[in-house]
């Protein structure tokens, strides 16, 4: 059995590298931000520490299991699918990381945790780097079709895809009719999954879909 102290420890130091994985997607204004990633990291930990320790030297893979198990539905519901574009694959597999590092931390294996972090880390803010300078240079747009019900929420919409933007000569009314209502939005690559999601949630907003450019 462990004392007091060193399993505080344990679950302190898997919610503190937890967190550092979680603060990246909380700058980049995911669902699931640092708190979340803090919150199921200290969470494995604590199963972990518990089933370990607390039923007389309990079978700690066992419990680790069934934190893979739980945590496969909460990593779900942070993926979205719209149209041919799925957002929150990231965000899921960060939450799948940091229950594997509480879980590491769990059991004492700390130069483990600590290693997981680093790489995850690199992976998220040094390769996330890379690909937003290859899209910066490539100079690379996007362009949002965003479908509302009515004339009702058409200027409200319109202002507020223009606020988004921050120029008036990206949003333009494509179709406005019998037919139906849609927009036009053209957005820089690079933060064009925040921007739909954005609209998306906008009130009278039926529809968003990316269209494919030439």
């Amino acid at each position: 059995m462990i004392d007091l102290w060193e399993a505080v420890g344990r679950l302190a130091t898997a919610a503190g590298l937890s967190g550092l994985i979680g603060f990246e997607r909380q700058v980049a204004q995911k669902a699931a931000g640092m708190r979340t990633h803090m919150l199921v990291g200290l969470g494995a930990g604590l199963f972990t520490l518990v089933g370990a320790e607390a039923f007389g030297g309990g079978d700690p893979t066992r419990v680790a299991a069934q934190v893979v198990t739980g945590i496969g539905f909460l990593g779900a519901g942070a993926i979205l699918r719209h149209g041919v574009s799925v957002l929150g694959l990231t965000t899921a597999a960060g939450l799948w990381t940091v229950a594997a590092v509480g879980v590491a931390a769990g059991i004492g294996e700390m130069v483990l945790a600590l290693a997981a972090t680093a790489t995850a880390l690199v992976v998220l803010y040094v390769l996330g780097f890379i690909d937003r300078l290859g899209m910066a240079r490539r100079g690379g747009t996007a362009i949002l079709e965003v479908s509302v019900v009515d004339d009702q929420h058409m200027i409200s919409v319109l202002d507020s895809a223009r606020d988004m933007t921050g120029r008036e000569d990206r949003v333009a009314i494509q179709e406005s009719g019998a037919q139906g209502h849609r927009l036009q939005v053209t957005v820089d690559a690079q933060g064009s999954d925040e921007v739909l999601m954005q609209l998306l949630a906008l009130d009278g907003v039926e529809r968003v879909r990316r269209q494919k450019q030439a």
